[in-house]
């Protein structure tokens, strides 16, 4: 390997379920699909309901509002590319529509707590555009126990 050239992010191989998710970020947006026989939202795209295995899924534009349900912080990391990012939080975000998400909380990493309000970030790479999530400026930390 040519440790001079720049090292590139694992980036997500879209398919024909989840080019549409993926064309939304590009245009900072983020959908959801949405079954019409039971009402689940669901992430990531299928080609079926994770529920109810219905066929009738229909896109729908979501805020991206949040909340931290759990959350790592990564310290080390095998994967040459990603070294230089961390120390970064890690989480599992339970959107407001129902799905939860992995995804990265940015800025200070050993800020991030459970029940924190998270709204979407939108970074924009060469070929896709990946979905992050900062702190919500007008959320108060939640109880996040259930």
């Amino acid at each position: 390997m040519n440790s001079s050239a720049p090292l590139e992010l694992p980036m997500p191989k879209p398919d024909a379920d989840s080019e549409p998710f993926w064309v939304a970020l590009r245009q900072e947006r983020l959908l959801v699909q949405r079954c019409g026989s039971c009402g689940k939202a669901q992430l990531y795209f299928r080609a079926v309901c994770h529920v109810c295995w219905s066929r009738d899924l229909a896109h729908e534009q979501s805020p991206g509002l949040g909340t931290v349900y759990s959350y790592s912080v990564v310290h080390q990391i095998g994967q040459a590319a990603l070294r230089a990012e961390v120390p970064y939080a890690l989480a599992l975000i339970d959107l407001d529509e129902g799905p939860r998400i992995l995804s990265r909380v940015t800025g200070d990493p050993e800020a991030v707590e459970i029940g924190q309000r998270v709204t979407p970030v939108f970074r924009h790479f060469t070929e896709h555009t990946l979905l992050y999530f900062a702190p919500d400026p007008d959320g108060a930390t939640t109880d996040n126990d259930k």
